[in-house]
């Protein structure tokens, strides 16, 4: 049986999450885990336990997926004030 995740395979699913991913900004992801989470402890003191389940599974993607766009731009961020250092 042939192993389908490969280097080159998840190199091209990085970049298209990437390419899908890069107009929306880093804080509006951030900000929609939280308020995931937080609706979903909402909904499980008010004892809907199935919408919160369904919602909880939300934000944790979320918050993953701003957190590594957060940290990328501040990589980016980092790479382009060296580069100006280094030219000076």
């Amino acid at each position: 049986m042939e192993n389908l995740i490969t280097s080159e395979n998840l190199e091209s699913l990085k970049q298209n999450v990437e390419s899908i991913l890069s107009d929306v900004p880093a804080n509006y992801l951030l900000g929609a885990g939280a308020a995931a989470w937080i609706i979903s402890s909402g909904l499980k003191s008010f004892g809907k336990e199935n919408a919160a389940s369904f919602i909880e599974k939300w934000s944790l993607p979320l918050l993953t997926v701003g957190l590594y766009q957060k940290l990328a731009e501040t990589n980016e961020n980092k790479e382009g004030v060296a580069t100006e250092f280094s030219s000076q």
